[in-house]
């Protein structure tokens, strides 16, 4: 189940149900499998005549293994295909931001120290 709180997006394709989110351990994936830094990446997608196929498919199976580690990164496509490339980048685009929270001003854990909280 998607808990927005906790990063996770609802992706809803056809018939099935998944969840998207991109933890820390998903994001290293997704550099691993891109060679590139995260937020290279992220910059990547600002533009969508920049973004390729092959990204479009490594950011959904990044997101996805999670809360789905079996898929493999050919299912990702299929799902990719099923879902189309809008619907996708919707998804990613949420969980991408929903990882990154901006901070909150008394959430400096050095500011927090310094003054004896």
């Amino acid at each position: 189940m998607a808990n927005p709180a906790r990063g996770s997006v609802a992706f809803q394709v056809g018939e099935r149900a998944y969840t998207m989110s991109f933890s820390v351990n998903a994001l290293c994936e997704l550099e691993e499998l891109l060679g590139m830094p995260v937020a290279q990446i992220a910059a990547g997608m600002e533009k969508a005549e920049n973004v390729r196929m092959s990204t479009v498919r490594a950011l959904v199976w990044a997101g996805l293994r999670d809360h789905h580690g079996d898929l493999q990164l050919k299912d990702a496509g299929e799902i990719a295909t099923e879902a189309g490339i809008p619907a996708c980048m919707e998804a990613v685009g949420k969980a991408f931001a929903l990882a990154f929270p901006e901070a909150k001003a008394d959430a400096n854990p050095q500011k927090a120290k310094a003054s004896g909280r």
